[in-house]
């Protein structure tokens, strides 16, 4: 899929994936991102962060447990953990965030 450059990948489904999670959002990020990271780079490698895009994965992320508030905050640290390990830019981030999802949408902000 990678090798066309329309096509995009989004970053979401994982904590469906994963045993169930404590409510406490914080202590297992690293962890979360330690063990997202085959995976995670897997994606990066093959489509590069210029076609990389955010997703917010609700409801499918509260499976995990925690309820919709840890969910989304968890899952939000996991990603800006998983862009830091990858050393993106500024720019990259943001394009993660929503810029690529913009470009991939063709949405005019």
């Amino acid at each position: 899929m990678a090798a066309h450059k329309m096509t995009y990948m989004k970053l979401s489904g994982a904590f469906s994936e994963l045993p169930p999670l404590s409510s406490t959002p914080e202590p297992e990020i690293p962890a979360l991102v330690d063990r997202l990271q085959p995976w995670t780079d897997a994606v990066f490698d093959a489509f590069g962060p210029e076609r990389v895009m955010f997703g917010s994965d609700w409801p499918v992320c509260n499976i995990g447990g925690g309820g919709n508030e840890v969910a989304w905050r968890r899952w939000r640290s996991v990603v800006e953990g998983v862009l830091e390990r990858r050393g993106l830019s500024e720019e990259q981030k943001r394009g993660v965030w929503g810029g690529v999802a913009v470009r991939a949408y063709g949405i005019e902000i």
